[in-house]
C-alpha cells in the first residue's frame, strides 16, 4: 500500500478525533493491513499469479546475469594472454549482450510493475469495501492500519476479522484479479 496515503489518512483520523470529541469516543479498530493482505485470499491469489506469471522469467534473467558477470570476469582473467584484437573483440561481444539483457530486464521490469499496480489497484478496492462492510456491520467508526499507530490494545485488533471479510468481498467479486491484458508479452 501506498506509505504516503497511509500516513496522510492517519493524520487525518487524528485530526479530525482531535477536533471532534464525540468522534474520539468512538469505536475504532486497528488492523495490520499488510497481514491482512498475506493471509487472505486475494492476497495469495496475487502472489502466485506473480510467480506464475513472472518466477521463470525472473529466473532466466538472473541466470543470464550470473552468465555475464561470469564471461566478463573470464574476460579480466584472460586479458593479459589475449592479443589486443581478441581482447576487444571479447569486450565487444559482452558489451553487445550486456545491452540486449538490460533491455530485457527493463522490458520484465516494466510488465511486471503494470501488472503490480493493477493487482494493488484491485486489492486497495477490496480492502476499502473491506472495511466498509465490516466497520458498519460492528459498529466501528474508524478501522485504521495498524503500521501508522504506535499502541493499540489487543482489544482494538480487527485483523483477522478483516481477513474474512477480504475473503467476502474477494469471492462476491468473482475471485479474480481483473488484470484487463496486462498478461506478459515475452519478446
Amino acid at each position: 500500500m501506498n506509505r504516503a496515503f497511509l500516513l496522510a489518512l492517519a493524520f487525518c483520523v487524528f485530526t479530525a478525533a482531535a477536533a471532534s470529541p464525540a468522534l474520539a469516543e468512538g469505536k475504532i479498530g486497528v488492523a495490520s493491513m499488510a497481514q491482512v493482505t498475506a493471509q487472505s485470499q486475494p492476497g495469495q491469489e496475487a502472489e502466485k499469479q506473480l510467480q506464475t506469471q513472472f518466477g521463470k522469467e525472473r529466473g532466466d534473467l538472473e541466470a543470464q546475469a550470473a552468465a555475464l558477470d561470469k564471461k566478463a570476469e573470464d574476460l579480466n582473467k584472460q586479458a593479459a594472454a589475449l592479443s589486443d584484437k581478441a581482447r576487444a573483440d571479447k569486450a565487444m561481444e559482452i558489451q553487445t549482450q550486456a545491452r540486449d539483457f538490460e533491455a530485457k530486464r527493463a522490458d520484465f521490469a516494466q510488465r511486471l510493475n503494470d501488472v503490480q499496480q493493477a493487482i494493488t489497484a484491485q486489492m486497495q478496492d477490496i480492502l476499502t469495501k473491506a472495511c466498509i462492510n465490516y466497520g458498519s456491520q460492528n459498529g466501528y467508526d474508524i478501522i485504521i492500519d495498524g503500521a501508522v499507530i504506535m499502541y493499540a490494545s489487543d482489544a482494538t485488533n480487527v485483523t483477522a476479522g478483516l481477513v474474512e471479510e477480504v475473503n467476502k468481498v474477494w469471492k462476491a467479486q468473482g475471485g479474480k484479479f481483473n488484470l484487463g491484458g496486462k498478461a506478459p508479452a515475452k519478446k
